[in-house]
């Protein structure tokens, strides 16, 4: 179920504990963009600076990488170069810090708010 007005699919994940779910490392498909036909849609990649670097990923689970000979058979899903986690995967990441001006708010109307253990 998704909530309206949430701008990004990561509350989802964080509600439904399922972060790792967007760990690379783990999960190498992640590294794959949309479908694309580089000689057709983009042959501006296919140059001699991005032999060995351009790599597209074919149904079937083969990789193809650029050789600079191959462009026809670069068709496939795109796969991202150096992607990786930006942070760990830990159980904090399903927790928030209170903000400084909440704890500030409560503390006028003579409540403690403490910040989130952890944070």
């Amino acid at each position: 179920m998704e909530f309206v007005f949430e701008h990004t699919r990561l509350l989802d994940l964080k509600r439904w504990k399922k972060l790792t779910n967007m760990n690379f490392s783990t999960n190498p498909d992640y590294f794959l963009g949309p479908w694309v036909n580089l000689p057709v849609e983009l042959p501006s990649y296919l140059t001699a600076a991005n032999v060995n670097r351009v790599r597209v990923k074919k149904e079937d689970g083969t990789i193809v990488t650029y050789n600079g000979t191959n462009a026809s058979a670069m068709v496939g899903y795109w796969m991202v170069e150096n992607a990786s986690n930006r942070n760990a995967f830990t159980d904090r990441s399903y927790l928030s810090p209170v903000g400084q001006s909440q704890i500030v708010q409560y503390s006028e109307k003579g409540y403690k708010l403490t910040q989130t253990t952890g944070w």
